[in-house]
């Protein structure tokens, strides 16, 4: 089942594997080491879940899945700030490293790509749904970036929308402790 927490990550992160293998891909001028990121999600749907399971449940099961279901998505749309550590490895990538649960039937396109640019669609589909995801990225000054991910997924009757914006700047060239991505308390 595609979880209502963890899919924009992966979706992201699958819809940058295999970039530096992408002919069209130039690298963005960003700065390595320590960087802070603000991502403002605004999320609407419901959670995409097969309508096979739902048909098994109880009354008293489907309500307390669909009260669960309303705190995830309040959950996802909360904003978020985290420190990420940017790696030569995770900057040739498209700032991603690729992660064994990544969805593996995705398409992949690099739609526009320069030193202060990336754009990239994905289309996923899994036999519980499909997702679509648009992500941008304008960098400045190789310490400065604006992004914007908008994603789509699908399963059955339901569908989820997620637009997050995000605004990241460069820290330090040391990334200290944060080994990859930590959020902020």
């Amino acid at each position: 089942m595609l979880n209502g927490r963890n899919w924009v990550p992966v979706a992201c992160a699958g819809a940058m594997l295999t970039l530096a293998r992408a002919a069209d891909f130039v690298t963005p001028d960003v700065k390595l080491g320590l960087w802070e990121v603000r991502m403002i999600p605004n999320v609407s749907g419901s959670i995409p879940i097969p309508d096979e399971q739902l048909a098994g449940l109880s009354p008293e099961q489907r309500a307390r899945l669909e009260a669960a279901m309303q705190n995830g998505l309040a959950s996802a749309a909360k904003p978020r700030l985290y420190k990420e550590c940017m790696t030569k490895d995770k900057l040739s990538q498209g700032f991603a490293t690729e992660q064994p649960s990544a969805p593996t039937s995705c398409q992949k396109k690099v739609i526009s790509s320069s030193a202060h640019e990336l754009h990239i669609h994905t289309d996923c589909t899994q036999s519980e749904g499909k997702a679509t995801v648009d992500v941008r990225f304008e960098i400045s000054g190789g310490t400065q970036m604006t992004g914007k991910i908008d994603a789509v997924m699908t399963s059955g009757t339901r569908s989820m929308q997620m637009h997050s914006e995000l605004q990241g700047k460069w820290l330090s060239a040391s990334c200290g402790t944060v080994k990859d991505v930590e959020l902020e308390k």
